[in-house]
């Protein structure tokens, strides 16, 4: 039987938590195959989340930030106890998604069929008419910092879509990790990344020392788009607002965190140019995708 331990970083979104831990404990799967435990890394909330785990979800783990350790530091610390506990797989999940009542089954499925592989899941929008926002990246394209993706963000999902692809960077929405993999390579680089492209790094870290890695279109993870990260350009936002994001801890487009990313990763006689021409990408994109609360 494998343990299998779903890592949750949370903060001051109680009420999205609560959604999603009553998913997570209806799921439906082989019991003989897995034992499930829930890792809640409370980051310094203060709307009572802790209060409702206690109370409502007496049987899950809590562990508590002080309100800087951001995404990945949360997930590491999640990480670290669920493999020190003697899990043989983390399954990360944020607090802004949900699940239906087969998903867990799924992913043990191609987890079966790949037992040492990163298996990613597809991330399609909440509410209706349902969007794809990532069914994973076929290869990225440096010389023009572009990901080449199996959709473009915001195509119409289709209910029949199935399989699992070979994906080289994987979201940390619904992402199941042997515990072969931090064996390996470690952990989440937090220092460099505290906030974004942390999964990014990590699952294209896998790929680059020859870990598999694979989307299944099978798992489907609904997220609450409206909620990710400021700076996203479909995001109904100002021209302003989204230039400063360029300059804040706490955004996708943070440009410190992005030179480290493109550094890491990019060759270096791409770099410099990639790393302008994603920066320009970001801008154009804007223009085009903006207000996604009208789409």
């Amino acid at each position: 039987m494998k343990k299998i331990t779903v890592v949750i970083p949370t903060y001051n979104r109680k009420d999205y938590l609560y959604r999603l831990l009553v998913q997570l404990n209806n799921q439906v799967f082989d019991k003989a195959d897995a034992q499930l435990s829930i890792l809640v890394v409370v980051d310094g909330s203060t709307d009572g989340t802790i209060e409702m785990l206690e109370t409502e979800f007496p049987g899950t783990h809590i562990v508590k930030g002080n309100g800087n350790w951001w995404w990945t530091k949360s997930i590491n610390e999640g990480c670290k106890l669920a493999l020190k506990n003697g899990s043989d797989a983390v399954l990360l999940m944020n607090d802004d998604t949900e699940i239906d009542d087969n998903y867990l089954d799924t992913l043990l499925k191609k987890n079966k069929q790949h037992p040492d592989a990163i298996i990613g899941s597809i991330n399609i929008t909440r509410e209706k008419p349902y969007k794809i926002y990532f069914s994973g990246v076929k290869k990225i394209a440096w010389w023009r910092a572009k990901l080449v993706r199996y959709h473009r963000v915001f195509t119409p999902y289709d209910e029949h879509l199935t399989g699992l692809n070979k994906s080289v960077a994987l979201l940390g929405r619904g992402m199941f990790i042997p515990v072969s993999v931090f064996e390996k390579i470690g952990f989440f680089d937090e220092k460099a990344l505290p906030q974004y492209k942390a999964d990014f790094d990590f699952s294209l870290t896998a790929h680059e020392n020859n870990i598999k890695t694979f989307i299944s279109w099978d798992s489907v993870v609904y997220s609450h788009m409206e909620l990710t990260g400021k700076g996203a350009t479909f995001l109904d936002q100002g021209f302003r607002a989204f230039l400063a994001s360029f300059f804040k801890r706490n955004t996708y487009t943070n440009l410190i965190h992005s030179f480290r990313y493109y550094k890491k990763h990019c060759p270096i006689y791409l770099f410099p140019f990639s790393f302008v021409i994603d920066k320009l990408r970001l801008i154009y994109s804007y223009w085009q995708k903006r207000k996604y609360a009208s789409r």
